[in-house]
């Protein structure tokens, strides 16, 4: 909004400073005002300046709401406040609560005679960081579009390009065209159940508020982190990297992971021209200790018992395999008929793309299961995100990786 009134407000000026000469007398005439004479260039103007005060009321209003900006929003706002004043009906102790609910009244699903709410993600921005924190995939560069709206979500993507041909004097030059594609993003719901007791949300604590709003954003980012690696497609899942049709694929079958893994991933990128953008590792911990493990021994043939990489830290390795990693303990490694294997992926993770809609639906409830007779509430919570690769040749699976 601040925005919009700026720029409003700097083409006034604009106009004023370039359409003005200055008369023999010395005087500053703007012509905008010899062009209130004429009617159909007054309504214009008129209407511009209308709209420049429209913006500049709703821009005051929103200021006195006391709901200044996101920075305001996320010290404030109190998810415990919040929580409870839904399940108790009293909004006496949650009047900036309120506030942030009856602006974001139009957006939401469940009305709130079913006592449903849609909190704005801007009101708790730093549960986002932390879900950023959480996941690997957004470590190594995965695209967040948060706050979208509409479904489906069409996002553009080229499937192939113009093509040279050498020709012959006077010959005519063959066409071709460029194609387009679109990935499509549609809601997926993904959701947590908190509980917590009636005495806790009562005392709304800042610091027991801290910890729970860290085990939502821990337990969603981590259910987001392997539906963008593993999902399925299926049962409401998104589809991951390992299920998208396209994805190069890599399967291995020596006894124990190598150096030489990363290299023929590498290549079944570049040979796709896809080895750019933010190119990086992710894998179970057990391949950094295969890695680990590797003697000079196991390849010259010798009887040294020296380690091939040491000291194996975070530094080393990545030199060796020649990009970023990262680790995660949510890829399996009781893969394969032996039970025995575990995965590695490798990708631009800029073309991963994680969808996620306008808010976080929450929901508390002292009768669910035995809430009741607990003296709890049980609050869950749900947000609608899904998962898409804008170009699928710019991701590598590596399968048959001996969990050794």
């Amino acid at each position: 909004m601040p925005e919009d009134v700026n720029r409003i407000q700097e083409l006034l000026e604009d106009i004023n400073k370039s359409l003005s000469y200055t008369g023999e007398d010395g005087k500053v005439i703007h012509i905008s005002e010899a062009f209130k004479t004429l009617p159909e260039l007054s309504a214009k103007y008129a209407d511009l300046a209308a709209r420049f005060e429209e913006m500049e009321k709703k821009n005051r209003e929103r200021k006195h709401a006391g709901v200044s900006g996101l920075e305001d929003e996320k010290e404030k706002f109190s998810l415990f406040k919040a929580i409870y004043a839904i399940g108790t009906g009293d909004w006496s102790q949650a009047q900036f609560e309120a506030d942030v609910f009856r602006q974001t009244r139009d957006l939401a699903t469940t009305p709130d005679s079913s006592g449903g709410y849609l909190v704005p993600i801007q009101a708790i921005p730093e549960l986002i960081e932390m879900l950023r924190a959480e996941a690997v995939v957004f470590q190594m560069g995965a695209t967040l579009l948060d706050n979208l709206v509409g479904s489906p979500v069409e996002i553009p993507k080229q499937t192939g390009g113009a093509t040279a041909y050498w020709v012959g004097e006077n010959e005519p030059l063959t066409g071709s065209d460029q194609t387009l594609g679109q990935l499509q993003l549609t809601p997926k719901s993904v959701g947590a159940l908190v509980k917590l007791s009636n005495r806790l949300l009562r005392m709304s604590s800042p610091s027991a508020e801290q910890m729970v709003r860290a085990d939502i954003a821990r337990v969603v980012a981590l259910a987001i982190d392997l539906a963008a690696l593993r999902g399925s497609g299926a049962s409401g899942q998104p589809t991951g990297i390992a299920n998208t049709p396209g994805i190069n694929t890599k399967a291995f079958s020596v006894n124990s992971p190598n150096f030489d893994y990363f290299f023929d991933m590498e290549y079944e990128l570049a040979v796709d021209n896809a080895l750019r953008g933010k190119l990086g590792f992710v894998f179970h911990h057990c391949v950094k200790r295969s890695l680990s493990k590797l003697k000079v021994a196991q390849f010259s043939g010798d009887t040294g018992g020296e380690y091939i990489i040491r000291p194996m830290d975070a530094a080393q390795l990545q030199a060796y395999i020649g990009y970023p990693f990262a680790m995660t303990t949510q890829i399996p490694i009781n893969l394969g008929a032996g039970g025995n294997e575990t995965e590695i992926y490798l990708g631009n993770w800029q073309e991963l793309i994680v969808g996620q809609w306008a808010g976080i639906s929450i929901l508390p409830s002292k009768e669910a299961g035995d809430a009741f007779a607990k003296n709890q509430t049980w609050i869950r919570i749900i947000t609608d995100v899904d998962i898409g690769l804008r170009h699928a040749e710019s991701f590598c699976l590596g399968s048959g990786v001996k969990n050794s």
